[in-house]
């Protein structure tokens, strides 16, 4: 009697642990919040126009340094696609410092479409527009709403530096993560 009770209590566990495992997944389950890190090794962000990047597991450093007069809308994009089944918003997590050091510029985070019926990388549709505060080089943790609407296709995630005549400008990503609640 003692070894089969104890045969349903594992054989309980294991259920569970499974089940837990599957909730994960299901929209109805009792699901636990999800954090992916998208700066760790996993993802490669890539520069455009003056930005140069620099990336190890837990910082992302971009620096634009340009002479050029024109608005240029530097910046370090990474390609990306964010599978879920719940159809719920997502946290956009930021730890991060930016700093004019000579000039001015305006930062931002953006999300578009990446996906194939789109042209070219400047008609893309933006589903979410971020400002991003100066920081004067000071850490600033924000999160930010992100719809639902960005699960289960293409997206391409931008980081901006968007300068508007010559300077020198940084923006350092200490953490980047999506969260699905």
């Amino acid at each position: 009697m003692m070894n089969r009770s104890l045969k349903l209590i594992i054989a309980l566990v294991i259920a569970l642990s499974t089940l837990t495992l599957l909730t994960s997944q299901w929209p109805w389950g009792l699901a636990q919040s999800q954090e992916i890190n998208l700066i760790d090794n996993k993802y490669t962000w890539k520069p455009f126009r003056d930005a140069i990047i620099s990336q190890n597991q837990s910082n992302l450093h971009i620096v634009v340094v340009t002479n050029n007069t024109d608005k240029i809308y530097n910046r370090a994009f990474l390609p990306v696609q964010i599978n879920s089944a719940l159809n719920k918003s997502f946290n956009l997590n930021l730890d991060y410092a930016s700093q004019s050091t000579k000039g001015n510029a305006t930062f931002m985070a953006q999300i578009r479409d990446n996906t194939s019926q789109v042209a070219n990388n400047s008609s893309s549709k933006v589903l979410s527009l971020i400002p991003l505060k100066n920081t004067n080089g000071q850490l600033s943790n924000e999160s930010f709403t992100i719809p639902s609407k960005i699960a289960n296709r293409p997206l391409e995630l931008r980081l901006y530096v968007i300068t508007n005549g010559p300077g020198e400008h940084t923006l350092t990503v200490k953490k980047a993560s999506l969260t699905i609640p």
